[in-house]
């Protein structure tokens, strides 16, 4: 038995000295060698470098050097209005001829408040993301950006309520009714060009727009506001109605 009390020995310090020790045999991994053909990114993580001579990379050969998109030109936004206005038309004539059940119209009038909560609640938020770069608590950067985002959930909640709208057995021979449809048909083709707008907005270097744009973009507010409220007013009354 070991004796705490007990000095230690010379025996004891051959039997540490002779003690095994465990060693690790696994040898440094060399560090990774750059590869020659890593693509090489600019000052913007995530953006590839800009040559010398202004034009835009591109990471494929065969990339065109500006991809068709919805807000590329008036020709593509025209051509979505008209699907857009085609659509409202679809929904309007379902609304004739199809028969809804109460289950169908309870599911379509939950949909219908979802949508209206996501959609105008969007616009909102957008909105409000203006007001505070007006008031200088943000920069155009991040209050377009902002906005951009929000893109998504608005289109989303605006398709929503149409196709809702439909099977919630409107009224098309009441004015009001019909005022309600030209508003989301107005709200439709206001936010179509509104592309357009955040765009040109984007292309700004400045924090400052140009009074144009500053104009535009605060009539694209004021129509938008005034359609979406209109529209909510309206379906308000007609339920209550």
């Amino acid at each position: 038995m070991h004796n705490p009390s007990r000095a230690p020995t010379a025996s004891d310090a051959v039997t540490s000295a002779t003690a095994p020790t465990l060693r690790c045999s696994l040898t440094p991994l060399p560090s990774p060698r750059r590869r020659a053909d890593a693509v090489l990114w600019g000052e913007h993580r995530g953006t590839p470098a800009r040559p010398a001579d202004g034009t835009r990379p591109t990471l494929f050969a065969n990339e065109p050097d500006r991809p068709l998109a919805l807000n590329d030109s008036w020709w593509i936004i025209a051509l979505a209005g008209i699907l857009a206005a085609a659509f409202v038309a679809a929904a309007a004539w379902i609304s004739i001829h199809v028969t809804v059940d109460p289950v169908l119209h309870t599911a379509a009038l939950f949909v219908h408040l979802a949508s209206l909560v996501l959609g105008f609640g969007g616009v909102l938020i957008a909105d409000y993301l203006v007001l505070v770069w007006v008031s200088g608590r943000s920069t155009l950067t991040e209050a377009i950006t902002g906005a951009h985002r929000l893109h998504l959930p608005i289109w989303t909640g605006l398709a929503g309520l149409v196709a809702s709208g439909a099977l919630l057995e409107p009224n098309l021979a009441s004015t009001l009714t019909r005022v309600k449809i030209a508003c989301v048909l107005i709200l439709t083709l206001n936010g179509l060009q509104a592309l357009i707008l955040s765009r040109r907005m984007a292309r700004a270097d400045t924090g400052t727009l140009a009074p144009a744009l500053t104009l535009w973009g605060a009539a694209t507010a004021s129509i938008s506001q005034i359609c979406w409220w209109s529209a909510v007013w309206i379906g308000f009354w007609n339920a209550e109605h």
